[in-house]
């Protein structure tokens, strides 16, 4: 599970003295060790009670611009925008309402993550900053023992269930803690240190299918498959050998699923789909021979219940 960092700080900080803290200590979230010691001073930030609220009527006085630099989804507020040459890291503050919370009776829990088991490919420090936290289950996996393939086998091991109490400070792990998030008892927040780097990019993230032990999806935030989507089905064949070359060439295996899916999706009927995926060689990494086999039976497998409906 996250690492749980013993903080007993009761003196407050700013947020400015906090990201000045990381720059100055050359603090780098890709290395665990180095992410931890900033753990002290992101408890002195969640002990300023009064910055979050200052930070958001600040920004509510300008709403047309109001957190322009964000790209996530409205849970969560912005604090420290990816901003200086070679930043390795971000801030920012998470909603988390509970069940009687009306915009959960809105719009659902899925927006919050809530029972939605998944991994990370970064490491971020977090700690509760207002109400009694989210709850968890948390597992650990190998992420080195995965090709990432949805219906994976993957040995999890359960760990405990709690939550992110105000206070508590916690390491999330890249490539090895799993969460299954549940609500909290009452609306909470909670403040984050983000790693930001490359391998976000680079490495996968996963769903999981807790009951089964399985991967059920890779989940990592990528415009590439709506762009691919759109060559794929609005442009002429000399313009899809651009997907197809990513399709081949690319170096990252993500990326070449991308590709596949959309020049599979734009085909004309079942064979030519299948074609797109026989592209794949037995040479090809573990990765792309399991999704190879994925497709091709979902393929398969709409086939044969058109011809029966």
């Amino acid at each position: 599970m996250p690492l749980t960092i013993a903080c007993d700080e009761t003196k407050a900080a700013d947020l400015d003295e906090v990201v000045e803290y990381m720059f100055e200590n050359k603090i780098s979230p890709e290395d665990q060790a180095s992410l931890m010691e900033a753990a002290p001073m992101l408890r002195r930030l969640a002990n300023n009670k009064s910055f979050l609220a200052e930070m958001v009527c600040e920004e509510l006085k300008s709403y047309d611009t109001l957190q322009s630099s964000n790209n996530y989804s409205a849970q969560v507020f912005m604090l420290y925008r990816p901003q200086r040459k070679g930043q390795s890291f971000f801030m920012r503050a998470c909603f988390w309402p509970s069940n009687a919370d009306q915009v959960v009776k809105t719009s659902g829990t899925d927006p919050f993550f809530y029972n939605k088991p998944h991994d990370h490919n970064f490491n971020f420090l977090t700690v509760g900053y207002h109400g009694p936290g989210y709850w968890s289950d948390y597992f650990e996996y190998d992420y080195d023992q995965c090709d990432g393939v949805r219906g994976e086998s993957v040995p999890l091991r359960f760990i405990e269930q709690s939550k992110l109490d105000t206070g508590k400070v916690l390491l999330y792990r890249a490539f090895t803690d799993i969460h299954n998030q549940l609500p909290a008892d009452s609306f909470s927040v909670s403040l984050n240190i983000m790693e930001n780097s490359m391998r976000a990019s680079m490495m996968d993230q996963y769903a999981f299918d807790l009951q089964a032990s399985k991967i059920s999806d890779l989940i990592n935030r990528t415009t590439s498959i709506s762009l691919f989507n759109a060559a794929a089905a609005l442009g002429n064949d000399e313009q899809k050998d651009v997907l197809r070359f990513i399709a081949q060439q690319h170096s990252i295996d993500r990326i070449r699923l991308s590709a596949l899916d959309a020049l599979a999706h734009s085909s004309t009927d079942q064979d030519e789909a299948i074609k797109v995926w026989a592209s794949v060689k037995d040479s090809d990494t573990a990765f792309l021979r399991g999704w190879r086999k994925v497709r091709t039976t979902e393929i398969e497998t709409f086939a044969t219940a058109q011809l029966r409906a």
